[in-house]
Formats: C-alpha cells, sequence, structure tokens
C-alpha cells in the first residue's frame, strides 16, 4: 500500500473538516442546519452505507474475519476500559465528571469519522468489518454509555434502545450477505448514492462542531489534554501492537485498530445533555480530540501501514 497515496485520502477528510468549520464561522451550516444534517446522516446516509457495504456474496473467509472481530471487540472493550477507569483513578476524578472522562475516553467516534478513515486503508470491504466490530459500541453506547452520563442512581437501561439505526442496518446487511441476496439494481443504486454522501456530509458535520468551540479555553483543563493523549495515543498505539502479535488477518487488526484511534464520540455530549450530565465538559473533550486527531490519525495510519506492512 502507497502510504503517500493513503495519506492524501486522509487529508481529502480533513480539508471537508476544515470546509465545515468555515462554513459555520461564516454562519452557512449553522446550529440548527448541523443538527438536521447529523439526524440525515443517523437515520438516512449511514444505514445506506452500511447496507451496501455488506451486499457481497457469501464466503467463508469474510464469515471466519467477521467472527474473529466480533469475539476481539469485548476484549479491545475491556483493553481500553481499564485504560479509562486507571487515568481517572489516579487523577482522583469524582463524579459527575468521571463518568464524563470514562465515557470520552472509552467510546471513539465510530460513525462520523471511524467508517471514513478504515474506507480510505481498506476500501469498502473495511466498511464491512468496522461495522460488525461496531455492533460492540452500539451495545455498549446504550447500557454502559447511559450509565456513565446519568446523574440519577437509579437508570433504567431499556433494551429497545440498542433497536437504533445503526444496529438495524447492519442487521439487514448481515442478512443480505449471509443469505447471498443481491439488492435489485435500482435499489442497490439508489442506496449506494445515497450512502456515498456520508463521508463528505460527516466530516462537514464535525468540521462545524469544532467551529462552535473555542480552542484557549479547552487548553487550560489539564485533566481533558490527559484524557485526549489517553484517547488518542495511549490506547489505540498498545492495541495496535499487541494485537499485530496474533495470529489475526491484518485486516481485523487493521480495523478495529482505527476504530480505536478515533477522536472521543459525538454522543457525549449528546448523552450528557440528555441526562442532565456536565454537558460542557462532555462538548471540550470531543473538540479537543477532534481537533488533535488532525495530527494523530495522520501519524497513526504511518504506523499502522509500517507495523501490518500493507
Amino acid at each position: 500500500m502507497d502510504l503517500l497515496s493513503v495519506l492524501s485520502q486522509v487529508s481529502v477528510l480533513f480539508i471537508l473538516l476544515i470546509i465545515g468549520i468555515v462554513l459555520r464561522k461564516v454562519n452557512i451550516l449553522n446550529d440548527t442546519l448541523g443538527k438536521g444534517l447529523s439526524n440525515l446522516i443517523i437515520y438516512a446516509t449511514l444505514p445506506a452505507l452500511l447496507i451496501t457495504s455488506m451486499n457481497y456474496d457469501f464466503s467463508p473467509e469474510m464469515l471466519n474475519n467477521g467472527l474473529l472481530i466480533l469475539a476481539i471487540g469485548p476484549l479491545v472493550y475491556i483493553f481500553v476500559g481499564l485504560i479509562a477507569y486507571l487515568y481517572v483513578k489516579i487523577n482522583k476524578i469524582e463524579n459527575p465528571e468521571k463518568g464524563i472522562y470514562l465515557f470520552i475516553t472509552i467510546f471513539p467516534n465510530v460513525g462520523f469519522m471511524g467508517y471514513p478513515v478504515v474506507e480510505v486503508v481498506f476500501g469498502k470491504i473495511g466498511i464491512f468489518y468496522a461495522a460488525l466490530f461496531n455492533l460492540w459500541f452500539n451495545i455498549l453506547l446504550w447500557t454502559l454509555g447511559i450509565i456513565l452520563v446519568s446523574t440519577k442512581e437509579k437508570t433504567k437501561i431499556n433494551l429497545k434502545m440498542l433497536l437504533n439505526p445503526g444496529t438495524i442496518s447492519i442487521a439487514i446487511g448481515l442478512s443480505l450477505f449471509l443469505f447471498s441476496v443481491k439488492l435489485p439494481g435500482p435499489i442497490y443504486d439508489s442506496l449506494n448514492s445515497l450512502g456515498g454522501t456520508t463521508i463528505p456530509l460527516a466530516m462537514l458535520v464535525i468540521g462545524s462542531m469544532l467551529g462552535e468551540s473555542s480552542v484557549h479555553g479547552v487548553l487550560k483543563n489539564k485533566l481533558l489534554i490527559g484524557s485526549t493523549f489517553v484517547r488518542l495515543i495511549l490506547m489505540p498505539l498498545p492495541l495496535l501492537i499487541v494485537l499485530s502479535l496474533l495470529p489475526l488477518p491484518t485486516i481485523v487488526v487493521g480495523t478495529a485498530a482505527i476504530v480505536m484511534a478515533m477522536p472521543s464520540a459525538a454522543n457525549a455530549a449528546i448523552f450528557a445533555r440528555r441526562y442532565d450530565s456536565e454537558y460542557k465538559l462532555a462538548s471540550e473533550g470531543v473538540f479537543l480530540s477532534t481537533l488533535l486527531s488532525i495530527i494523530t490519525i495522520p501519524a497513526f495510519i504511518s504506523i499502522l501501514i509500517k507495523v501490518l506492512e500493507l
């Protein structure tokens, strides 16, 4: 794999992100439009992308790789969970801030940034494996994630929450793959065109989020800087090294490592506001990690290509 070519494609993502910042600064991509585009991505374009990315003929190799990435998912989240817990323990962070710091270090931005970067490195088949890996993200987000940000002593976890656009579209796509069902041409082409808008729209939305925040205030919070270092560097690098030593297919190792190298999930701020927690802190965590990922993601991809000999 040509490193310069991959980095060039990654740079395209961040150029789109910068355009999103500019559009927010000139108030074209305002808060209302940003929220509307986010909903459009979550409920329409991303599900279309996931379904079409799984529209392959069944193959034992893909099934085996898919089962492997599903199997390592819980182990990966236990690994990052332990690191996040140690960080808040060492720094003696108490609730409600504790839950926010755990959330922004454990959960990466898989939907808006994970899928685009995986596709740059591995092509559309990478989204197939990323979608399977991210089943665990969706399950933990709507259970552990809510517990972490909730300020109430007892928070009811409704299993219906797991029936979200992400898990439903993955279930549909996986069914099509397992039974080798090919979508009719017009349906596939329509979904493929819709799904193709996900990546540019997602980067514009992330850019608009950055355009709303100020760097100056965020950089005063040393704990936030530390948690960002953990999320972007201390978690993905050791994970990449450990997974690369195991007898796993390269695409399985690379997909899991890339997803875990993403900045904090934008859901942090959304959930914190919904459950009356420190949503300002959560927003600052998302902002800082996303901003610094402009530097860390290309660097991580360079290391990944060398370690996996792509």
